[in-house]
């Protein structure tokens, strides 16, 4: 793909001016801003591939928004498709909002303000679509954006699979961008899971019920991490440690508690599996994040009447 933006290029100190200015050129107009003033690092790549234009970011911490005086300001009438390669996301417009994690869906569109933001160093993949090419179904898809589309469920799944592909083979020059109907392959892939049933993603209408979800598959992610706090997940989630623990509360948890309570549920899965029997009790708890062992040893009596050993050797059965 042509190199369009690349910072190193610039003074550290002129970086994030160059790739907030960069943005209006390359896409459309937007504004841009950032947490901390670190030096900033960012490229961008791009490649027409029929009337859909692919494009591979990478940058560092950082959001974008679109405004209503900004969309009056130009106005593409793009659906902008991103398949999230690394990092985590969180998505805004129409009152809608997406958490986006490594290899899920999501999109928004150019007609109406929206913001994006990344607490972290980040790496997606972007596919520009003119709303004509989404059909008589460009206001249904557009009515969708802002929603995540799990990339582990079926459609998302082929679709994430097929759009990385798409961009590594033209990057890589074993695909030529110019091949007869790619664009339009890309639009019919794009078609398929915005209008795929809302049952097979993992769209929840209220963001509440999303952010839970988002949430706790991120702690069993992350289980191994000891640094995985309440604190740390509200950050990660770019909500207020006061929403995520209410966000819990509703449904009969605290945010400690749904934490420890899956790193026992995994010690418990580790310490009954034979191919993980050479392994130390303590080796095992501190792979899912418990440092502390006699902590560790405590809460695990409590929760299953016995000890780690007992446990393993099966003189005692989980209660």
């Amino acid at each position: 793909m042509p190199l369009l933006v690349d910072t190193s290029t610039v003074p550290a100190p002129d970086r994030f001016d160059y790739w907030a200015g960069a943005h209006d050129r390359v896409l459309h107009p937007l504004r841009l801003d950032r947490p901390g003033r670190d030096p900033f690092t960012g490229r961008i790549q791009a490649h027409r591939v029929g009337a859909v234009t692919v494009f591979r970011i990478e940058g560092d911490a950082s959001a974008i928004e679109r405004t209503a005086r900004l969309v009056a300001q130009q106005d593409p009438e793009e659906l902008q498709v991103t398949h999230l390669v690394r990092g985590r996301f969180r998505i805004e417009q129409g009152g809608r909002t997406a958490f986006v994690g490594a290899g899920d869906l999501a999109g928004y569109e150019t007609s109406h303000p929206y913001r994006v933001e990344s607490a972290g160093p980040f790496e997606l993949l972007l596919f520009t679509l003119p709303r004509t090419l989404l059909g008589a179904r460009a206001d249904a898809i557009c009515a969708r954006t802002a929603s995540t589309l799990d990339g582990r469920s079926g459609t998302v799944a082929i679709a994430g699979s097929f759009l990385r592909n798409l961009a590594d083979r033209i990057e890589d020059g074993s695909l030529d961008a110019n091949a007869a109907g790619l664009g339009d392959c890309v639009a019919d892939m794009v078609r398929m899971v915005f209008s795929a049933d809302r049952s097979s993603t993992a769209n929840i209408d209220r963001p509440v019920d999303a952010l839970f979800t988002q949430v706790t598959a991120y702690v069993d992610v992350h289980i191994a991490d000891p640094a995985l706090t309440p604190r740390s997940l509200a950050a990660a989630h770019f909500v207020s440690p006061r929403l995520l623990h209410r966000t819990f509360a509703e449904r009969g948890h605290t945010v400690a508690g749904w934490i420890r309570t899956r790193r026992l549920d995994t010690v418990a899965r580790d310490l009954s599996d034979p191919a993980l029997a050479a392994r130390s009790i303590r080796a095992v708890a501190a792979s899912r994040g418990f440092t502390d062992t006699p902590h560790f040893n405590r809460l695990f009596r409590q929760v299953h009447g016995c000890t780690p050993g007992e446990y393993r050797a099966g003189l005692s059965a989980p209660r």
